[in-house]
């Protein structure tokens, strides 16, 4: 499909191509009229000055027509012929003999031989009888020289090609003027009917004049309006209810019931590539604070413990921190135990320097506990409160620094592995709701094995983000999935992003080229963000993700709903879904408040024209109620299970890809 068929031609550009092409058909129009009416003209003009020519002629030199003096009457006309306006003046008696001939074959070089032959000029010969008293003396002949006349008509034309010319640049000049007018305030319209496309909503304040164009315009403010009461109305219910239900007031971060949701989310779905490692923190001296100064300064220092906290977290990708109660936090990593011990001896030094004499029992403790799959909540906090009980003096989660690996070590790992280690790929749909076979697209996962041995996703990108090479792993996975995307072309993938990718110039101006070579990435492709990524500058972030979208590329948000803020920024990104983050799905039957929360970001999000996902289905009530809230994709184990993708055939020139799993009909 050509570019013009596929973006149509605009309005601006018909009405000026028709007025050009009526403009320029009517001045060739006028120019050969004008040119063939001059032509007629002198036309006319050579016969009638050959026929005044010949009659006065022929009166002068009719009493000289004896033998002995008709050399005067040739004198005559020699006189009369040598003024060069004529071609040719011929005198025959009345035998028919020729007494005198005149001719004149010059031609008037000042006009072009293109011009004499299209515009040909045919001089009639006059006659004119002449009389010697009452006998026919002879016929005199006279034909107009056609050089003046093509002089004239040439001379004409040109005036007439300057002037036509002239008033055809004024008359488009004026047009251009007009039509401005005119457009300027449809193109406002075009421009606010794209921002609403790409869910950016504002109101076009220029009111044309124009009485069609006035009442689209106010039409499209009105749908502005309504769309924005809408959500803004939406928004805040949402909000009010989260912060209500899931949010502690206090600190900001989530609640004793977040806390359940996102443990229960994550609990059964723990494996040796996706360990979850649980850190609780209790400040033991808060009751101390609270009953020798005041209420006030308890809450100075559960918010002191706080903002340390969420420092440490920054760094770790993925990871929440939740407040359980008064002098309770407890942190939910995606990382195991050895990983975060390090993390651990930092935040343990920090709490160290914070302490004063009213932190009689000290300023915090620590307790570590590695989450193992199927774990209970009860158990897991349990084990942390014993932890954080008898302190560090004992074995539990006692640290081996020798088994850290230094910052220096981290970095030839993962230069290693960007230059030389082995990627491998897996993937899970995300089935169409209401549908047994369609897919929205299929979520793709990158495992990453050096020296043959697999190394784990959450370390491995957690240690990059902090030496600042998340974009060149990010671009490994992308160079080694176009394998299996060209075997593929017809299927989306999707593929994670890491938050230093999404707000890299670098990384964007790379793809942006790397798609030219690899057209494949052009379409049916997809890039998925963590919302806690997303919302660290929106407005990078937004900028960047329309310039992904040029490339061909959508976008989607996961972990919708994580971080427990309103979903206001959804207004201005230009993307095709938003993934629910699991947490609102696991106790989704019995939860009318995650049901509530679930229908209205349907509302919310189809409103901008953006579908819905959730993920971690297991059971087949919860599909049931989610097919009934009006989500637009399922994901799951209920649905299906992640898949491998193996390769069939190792010739790096020919590679052929399949899914392990027999359920996925995806080879041809």
């Amino acid at each position: 499909m050509s570019l013009l068929t596929k973006n149509g031609l605009s309005l601006k550009t018909q009405v000026y191509g028709l007025i050009v092409a009526i403009s320029f058909i009517s001045f060739f129009i006028r120019i050969i009229t004008d040119v063939d009416t001059t032509r007629n003209y002198l036309q006319t003009q050579m016969a009638s000055h050959a026929q005044d020519t010949a009659t006065s002629l022929g009166l002068s030199i009719s009493p000289y027509l004896e033998e002995d003096s008709i050399m005067i009457a040739q004198t005559m006309a020699t006189a009369i012929f040598d003024s060069g306006y004529y071609n040719h003046i011929k005198f025959t008696d009345a035998q028919s003999n020729i007494v005198f001939e005149l001719a004149n074959p010059k031609r008037v070089e000042s006009v072009p031989d293109w011009f004499i032959a299209m515009c040909k000029l045919n001089a009639p010969t006059m006659q004119s009888e002449i009389n010697n008293g009452w006998l026919m003396a002879g016929v005199l002949e006279v034909t107009s020289h056609t050089g003046q006349s093509y002089l004239t008509l040439w001379q004409h034309t040109k005036r007439s090609l300057y002037g036509s010319f002239l008033l055809l640049m004024a008359s488009l000049a004026i047009a251009f003027l007009i039509l401005r007018a005119v457009f300027k305030p449809l193109k406002a319209v075009e421009d606010q009917a794209k921002l609403v496309t790409r869910k950016r909503f504002t109101l076009n304040n220029e009111i044309p004049v124009a009485r069609e164009l006035r009442t689209v315009t106010k039409a499209i403010n009105n749908m502005v309006i309504n769309l924005q009461s809408t959500f803004d109305s939406l928004t805040k219910q949402t909000q009010a209810l989260t912060e209500e239900v899931y949010i502690d007031q206090l600190t900001g971060f989530g609640n004793r019931k977040s806390f359940e949701n996102h443990f229960n989310s994550v609990v059964g779905s723990i494996s040796e590539d996706t360990p979850i490692t649980a850190m609780m923190l209790t400040l033991p001296s808060l009751a101390n604070i609270n009953q020798a100064v005041s209420y006030q300064d308890g809450d100075e220092h559960v918010l002191d413990a706080a903002a340390t906290l969420k420092t440490l977290v920054t760094d770790l990708s993925n990871t929440r921190v939740f407040r359980l109660n008064g002098s309770t936090f407890i942190v939910l990593a995606p990382y195991d135990t050895l990983f975060l011990n390090k993390a651990r001896l930092e935040l343990t030094d920090a709490f160290g320097q914070k302490e004063n004499s009213l932190h009689i029992n000290g300023f915090a403790n620590l307790a570590l506990i590695q989450v193992d799959n199927g774990s209970s909540m009860g158990d897991v906090l349990s084990s942390l409160d014993t932890g954080c009980t008898i302190g560090e003096g004992t074995n539990v989660n006692k640290i081996d620094k020798d088994t850290l690996l230094s910052v220096n070590q981290w970095r030839a790992l993962i230069k290693s592995i960007i230059n030389s280690g082995e990627v491998s790929f897996s993937v899970q749909p995300v089935k169409q709701a209401n549908s047994n076979d369609k897919q929205c697209y299929f979520e793709v996962f990158a495992h990453f094995t050096h020296k043959g041995e697999k190394v784990n996703n959450g370390h491995l990108f957690a240690m990059a983000e902090k030496l600042n090479l998340t974009e060149e792993l990010d671009k490994k996975i992308i160079r080694n999935f176009v394998n299996v995307k060209e075997q593929h072309p017809d299927d989306i993938f999707a593929l994670n992003i890491s938050k230093a990718s999404l707000y890299s110039t670098d990384f964007i101006q790379w793809l942006t080229l790397y798609a030219q070579t690899k057209a494949v990435l052009k379409n049916n492709l997809l890039f998925e963000l963590h919302e806690i990524s997303l919302l660290y500058n929106v407005h990078v972030a937004s900028l960047h993700i329309d310039a992904i979208k040029e490339i061909g590329i959508n976008v989607c948000i996961e972990h919708f709903g994580t971080s427990l803020t309103s979903f206001r920024y959804l207004q201005g990104l230009d993307v095709e879904y938003v993934k629910i983050d699991g947490s609102y799905i696991q106790d989704l039957i019995t939860n009318t408040q995650s049901q509530f929360f679930i229908q209205t970001v349907n509302n919310i999000c189809h409103g901008f024209g953006i579908k819905v996902i959730t993920c971690l289905i297991e059971k087949p009530e919860t599909l049931k109620i989610l097919e009934s809230l009006g989500c637009d994709g399922l994901q799951g184990n209920l649905i299906m299970p992640p898949s491998k993708i193996i390769k069939l055939n190792g010739e790096s020139e020919n590679k052929k890809f399949t899914f392990c799993s027999d359920a996925i009909k995806f080879c041809n």
